[in-house]
């Protein structure tokens, strides 16, 4: 399944604007990678803020929960907060 963002943003990163080099599914674990792809849930990531600093998503938790806010209020844009819970399940709002 080809990965989208629903904030339009794989091309570069999300952090600092560099090209992007990965894309990241902001959601994870096997069901919720799986949601996250279908969903747009995707972020575009260069490696520095990917996975190979201190100052990246899979090690700095509050980058990681700022991509997961950010993605659930867009996503609630036109969802409700409920749906939300349903399809992730939890809110990080």
């Amino acid at each position: 399944m080809k990965r989208y963002s629903i904030l339009n943003n794989l091309d570069y990163c999300f952090f600092c604007g560099k090209t992007s080099e990965h894309i990241h599914e902001v959601y994870f674990g096997t069901a919720n990678r799986k949601i996250s792809i279908k969903n747009g849930f995707c972020v575009g990531l260069c490696n520095e803020h990917h996975n190979m600093s201190k100052n990246s998503v899979h090690q700095n938790r509050a980058m990681d929960l700022e991509l997961k806010m950010l993605y659930q209020e867009k996503y609630e844009e036109t969802h409700t907060r409920d749906d939300f819970r349903k399809l992730i399940g939890k809110s990080y709002l």
